[in-house]
């Protein structure tokens, strides 16, 4: 079964699925598996430390998609091999258009120049990531009309198509690993019987969409929580600023529907521990909607300072720090000091706040 768990950022979306994989570990439930994107997975691992404590943090296990590939190869295969890095990557590109320069055209004079290199590299990544194979790309190329769009896409496939073929021959890509793990999945149910809980995603890539495929075939249950703020719940809104998680909550539901996995009641967070008041809470619902809202009474938690420079801000900070710790109680370390740019007050935050 399928669980989506929506809810603003600080509403108690992210603690909620830690909590619920922490309470099904503790009732001996498992195994469990925790995916996040890999630049939050020391983070989540500390808090199921903090949370679980030293002794039963192990319980759940907190993965991304890349280390995901290192759990299942150990079990089925696929880690012997020589692993590509990116100056490998580019000698390798290098050596694919020197193969078949004599069959391009429009790439021929460029075709030892190192831009097209680059280029060649940025256009593999964007294609792997969204599951591209050559061939396809020979396909599109033949339906289209004759013109420089046609030849440019069936010379790129031409290339791209010499370049697997150099690296299937030494060399395991780092780019190919998920297309490899969902090949291995076809032919291992290795998540059988888990518990798969998927945090912290904005989106998922096409190689990332063919593995939660395979999760929900096998998976008992999987829990998977987004980021919007309910408002806009099942409609088309292309401008909203939670369209893309909307659209990617869809692409969710139709591929629970294609694998014939049942679908939960849609579970929306609207606790917000994050914030000390409702003015902070009403701010975070409605601060980046279209629509204008007013909060009616003088806010409590919130203050607006109309500064005439950055001097005068960083001194209002400044001032403002310093009278709270003197008058109302405060220690310094209470203080987090937050810009959208740090780089903008280097200079004049940092000189104001030691004077």
């Amino acid at each position: 079964m399928l669980h989506l768990m929506e809810g603003l950022p600080g509403s108690g979306k992210t603690h909620a699925i830690r909590n619920l994989a922490a309470e099904m570990a503790r009732e001996g439930k498992g195994p469990l598996l925790l995916i996040v994107p890999e630049q939050y997975s020391f983070e989540t691992e500390r808090a199921i430390l903090r949370l679980m404590g030293e002794k039963d943090a192990g319980k759940i296990q907190v993965t991304s998609f890349s280390r995901m590939t290192d759990l299942v190869f150990r079990e089925t295969g696929g880690l012997a091999g020589r692993r590509l890095d990116d100056g490998g990557r580019g000698i390798l590109m290098s050596l694919a258009l020197e193969e078949v320069r004599d069959q391009l055209s429009l790439y021929h004079r460029q075709s030892e120049n190192i831009e097209l290199v680059e280029l060649m590299l940025t256009a593999l990544s964007e294609f792997k990531m969204c599951g591209i194979a050559p061939s396809q790309l020979t396909e599109t190329a033949e339906t289209l009309e004759e013109g420089s769009l046609r030849q440019k896409i069936k010379e790129t496939a031409l290339i791209l198509e010499a370049f697997d073929a150099l690296v299937q021959a030494s060399y395991l890509d780092p780019l190919d690993d998920l297309s490899r793990l969902e090949k291995a999945l076809m032919e291992h149910a290795f998540f059988n019987g888990y518990t798969i809980f998927l945090d912290s995603f904005a989106g998922f890539t096409m190689q990332e969409f063919a593995i939660l495929r395979h999760l929900l075939r096998q998976a008992g249950e999987v829990y998977i929580s987004l980021c919007t703020d309910g408002i806009n719940q099942g409609k088309e809104q292309k401008m909203s600023l939670f369209a893309p998680v909307y659209q990617t909550e869809r692409r969710l539901k139709r591929l629970a529907g294609e694998e014939g996995v049942p679908l939960a009641p849609l579970l929306f967070q609207t606790e917000a521990p994050r914030f000390a008041g409702e003015e902070l809470r009403f701010l975070a619902q409605t601060a980046f909607r279209r629509e204008s809202f007013a909060w009616e009474e003088e806010p409590a938690t919130i203050s607006l300072y109309n500064a005439a420079n950055l001097y005068e801000e960083s001194d209002f900070v400044a001032r403002t720090i310093r009278r709270l710790v003197m008058d109302e109680g405060y220690r310094y370390r209470d203080f987090a000091v937050i810009a959208r740019s740090t780089e903008t007050y280097q200079g004049i935050l940092d000189h104001t706040l030691e004077k």
